[in-house]
């Protein structure tokens, strides 16, 4: 942020910095919301670029939702900033929840087909429309298309990186001084949100480590992804209340634990992510690499299959219906040692010469555990006491 200039702030708020719309402001509280609810990025400003290039480091203010682990919402407080569209308002409100099932979701919302999983729709202090004008349809929230368009780029910015898919409400309000009822409109976007880094998630990574080495926790659990744990803890019977979401930087993460001391690392989750490790892809990001035909289809034959079968094996398009055709085969348990065998060669390379013993387990949602790499006993069980403990302590 080096290059950002930033707004003149007070008790989490800003002024004096002219050209900011709505829109903009909206969708830098929904990129920190989205963040701290996919990431557990926990932002304290998020920078926006303006269309004349400038880069402003807009503060934001967290409000909590304890009794909703699926929501978070950020706030911008407006200091008595004058935005178009906006009437005697102090603060401009974004929550990101997850849905569940399409039904949850209300009609009237708002939608963009490059982004089939988020929803947008506006709340207390946003105005319903009562015909179509150029902002948008009748009955739906006053948010034109500008300021629609910033705001899904913002969250999809953030989901890009979770690397998942979740449906997402993404709901808009406003609080005006002395909470008097007011009508607002979101107008415009005048720029874009700043993407999220590299390396801001690298950080995330690396703070939870060192704040788990700073507890006195040598053997960490990690998970890829943002939803491994949801039935990881079943498979491995371990719980995942202290995981590390390495995300798909599995090898940057494996770095940071060697190089802070860790003793043992047990990475766990999704088959599809750590299959690729089979390949020496430490990156999983889909978009990095995939390797999963390839990893699959050779294993196969080194696990005593065909020819023939490996190259139906490369023809198939997903993870579910390449394990369907081995396990038909009755050949996906010999070709999983197979695949668990290559992954501990390529994690003892990572590491190389570092004390930190590691283990890896493949899971399928389906399936159960697909095997694990070789020697990982003593790892397994270094992991399940320290995790027990952690678990049956008081706070």
């Amino acid at each position: 942020m080096g290059n950002a200039d930033f707004a003149q702030k007070n008790d989490n708020g800003f002024s004096n910095i002219p050209g900011l719309t709505g829109g903009a402001l909206a969708a830098v509280a929904a990129k920190a919301a989205a963040a701290a609810l996919l990431l557990r990025i926990n932002y304290e400003s998020i920078e926006f670029q303006r269309d004349d290039g400038r880069i402003i480091d807009i503060p934001i203010r967290f409000v909590p939702h304890p009794e909703n682990t699926a929501l978070r919402e950020y706030a911008v407080v407006l200091n008595g900033m004058r935005i178009p569209g906006l009437i005697n308002t102090a603060e401009i409100h974004v929550s990101v929840e997850r849905v569940r099932k399409l039904a949850d979701i209300p009609e009237r919302v708002y939608i963009k087909p490059q982004y089939i999983n988020l929803y947008l729709d506006g709340m207390e202090g946003i105005t319903r429309l009562t015909e179509t004008n150029e902002i948008g349809l009748a009955n739906y929230a006053a948010i034109d298309k500008e300021a629609r368009n910033v705001i899904f780029q913002a969250v999809a910015d953030v989901v890009r990186f979770a690397d998942v898919m979740p449906l997402l409400m993404i709901k808009v309000s406003t609080v005006s001084f002395n909470n008097n009822l007011a009508t607002n409109t979101i107008l415009g976007s005048g720029g874009n949100i700043v993407p999220t880094s590299q390396n801001e998630i690298l950080m995330e990574i690396a703070n939870s480590l060192e704040e788990q080495y700073d507890r006195g926790i040598r053997n960490i659990i990690a998970v890829p992804g943002n939803s491994g744990h949801k039935y990881v803890q079943d498979a491995v019977h371990i719980s995942m209340t202290h995981c590390i979401r390495c995300r798909n930087y599995i090898g940057s993460a494996i770095d940071m634990a060697a190089a802070i001391g860790m003793e043992n690392f047990l990475l766990v989750g999704n088959c599809s992510k750590l299959i690729r490790l089979a390949a020496g892809i430490m990156d999983t990001h889909t978009w990095t690499a995939d390797g999963r035909r390839e990893v699959l289809s050779l294993h196969t034959v080194l696990a005593g299959g065909t020819i023939s079968q490996a190259r139906i094996i490369q023809e198939l398009a997903t993870t579910d219906q390449m394990l369907s055709k081995l396990t038909e085969w009755g050949i996906r348990d010999a070709v999983m040692n197979s695949v668990c065998v290559k992954i501990g060669d390529y994690m003892q390379n990572r590491i190389g010469g570092k004390p930190m013993g590691f283990g890896v387990v493949p899971i399928h949602q389906g399936y159960g555990p697909l095997g694990q790499t070789p020697n990982m006993a003593n790892v397994l069980a270094a992991v399940s006491r320290e995790q027990f403990a952690l678990s049956i302590k008081k706070p």
